[in-house]
């Protein structure tokens, strides 16, 4: 086979898991904030959903590096924002400080000043079990969205098939 031909259908393959694995992200954070914060946000999180695609179809049609960027930026907007923004910082480190408090408080027999002198844990406060777990899923799928997105954009760049 062509290496040429190698190059553009890895590239292609990582285009592909980049758009699938960004989409995803989008989905699982917008029904996360629409859980959490209202249903009024399913408009902007449909269109989050969308703008990968039509970005990705733009830059297949086109080739051009304005498209490869916007697409990028989209990226980044959605893996740096709310996947580590809100899916790591608001969910994934409270989930852990909440797991690891309910999992210490036993091993003290139970006295939470301990632990909260050990380990600086404040009580967890009730939790919401979907909005905490989307939280962290929209973290992990983010974590594949950003390697993909690397890669895609790496690969592309690497081919200079731009125009």
């Amino acid at each position: 086979m062509n290496h040429s031909l190698q190059k553009t259908q890895a590239t292609n393959t990582y285009a592909r898991s980049s758009l699938v694995s960004i989409t995803l992200t989008a989905i699982i954070t917008t029904l996360h904030h629409a859980h959490g914060v209202g249903a009024y946000l399913l408009v902007p999180g449909a269109v989050m959903i969308l703008l990968p695609s039509l970005l990705m179809l733009w830059f297949k049609r086109a080739g051009n590096k304005v498209a490869l960027w916007a697409y990028g930026l989209l990226n980044a907007f959605i893996i740096v924002g709310l996947g580590f923004g809100d899916g790591f910082l608001d969910h994934t480190v409270r989930f852990s400080k909440a797991l690891a408090y309910n999992v210490l408080l036993p091993l003290h027999g139970g006295d939470p000043k301990v632990v909260e002198q050990v380990f600086s844990l404040l009580p967890p406060a009730n939790v919401d079990v979907f909005l905490e777990s989307t939280g962290v899923l929209t973290f992990i799928v983010s974590l594949f969205a950003l390697y993909f997105a690397y890669r895609f954009i790496k690969g592309t760049l690497k081919n200079d098939a731009l125009k």
